[in-house]
């Protein structure tokens, strides 16, 4: 057995999270199964992971129609498994927690509404104007003026 393959061996028994949770830094990671909802008159038909990032991570919260950007989370997904952030290319929920708050107390825009159950999370963006929902479950039914928003898959190999 080489050098290398020991110390693989060696980190795969002494972390087993990095590699099989996390992966390497730079590794693809396999899309996450999360869903994006948002009303039936937004002004997009998918949206791609670094439209979903600038989304939640960007002081421009505004649609190109001129509605704000309101923001919903499933609870659980700031507070379990952060593999779809991962997937964004960010290293972890706390990442963006922390840029949520800190936006929030100088009050540049207001962070992500969370929500407990689907169905509240549903509600908000169907009565709310702008408002983009991000479920770690998918949705059985939706109200009438609610729509699931495909997710682009990320390019193998992207150009920049």
């Amino acid at each position: 057995m080489g050098f290398r393959a020991l110390f693989l061996f060696l980190i795969l028994i002494l972390f087993p999270s990095l590699i099989v949770e996390k992966g390497w830094p730079g590794e693809q990671v396999a899309q996450p199964s999360f869903w994006v909802v948002g009303q039936k008159a937004l002004p997009l038909s998918s949206l791609t992971p670094k439209q979903i990032l600038h989304i939640l991570k960007t002081d421009e919260r505004i649609w190109g129609n001129g509605d704000a950007i309101r923001v919903a989370l499933l609870s659980n997904m700031v507070t379990g498994d952060d593999h779809w952030v991962q997937w964004l290319g960010v290293a972890s929920i706390d990442t963006l927690l922390s840029e949520w708050i800190e936006a929030d107390l100088v009050q540049d825009w207001p962070a992500p509404k969370r929500f407990d159950n689907l169905n509240t999370l549903l509600e908000f963006v169907a009565r709310t104007p702008g408002a983009i929902g991000f479920s770690s479950t998918q949705p059985s039914t939706l109200p009438p003026n609610v729509r699931i928003i495909p997710i682009q898959e990320k390019a193998l190999h992207s150009s920049s």
